[in-house]
């Protein structure tokens, strides 16, 4: 099974700082990462995690209420879209 990475794409800056902040507050494991250009052309920041690591950011961001608006899985260098819900 191979490691896919999850780019959560927030809505505006102050959500993904807001999201980026609380995570790390959290001690959660991810990186804030570039918009990949293959998911959305326009600049801007996202928040990146293992696949693996799925129920331990999305409860955290669901309760404060920073849900991203879009959330998209790499593998190698194909992208497809990922839900946000089981």
């Amino acid at each position: 099974m191979d490691v896919a990475e999850i780019i959560l794409v927030f809505s505006s800056n102050t959500k993904i700082l807001n999201a980026e902040d609380l995570l790390e507050e959290k001690n959660l494991p991810f990186i804030l990462v570039p918009v990949p250009k293959e998911v959305n052309p326009n600049c801007g920041l996202a928040i990146s995690f293992l696949e693996s690591d799925r129920d331990l950011i999305l409860p955290v961001l669901e309760a404060a209420d920073l849900m991203p608006a879009a959330a998209y899985r790499r593998a190698g260098d194909l992208f497809s879209v990922w839900p946000l819900v089981h």
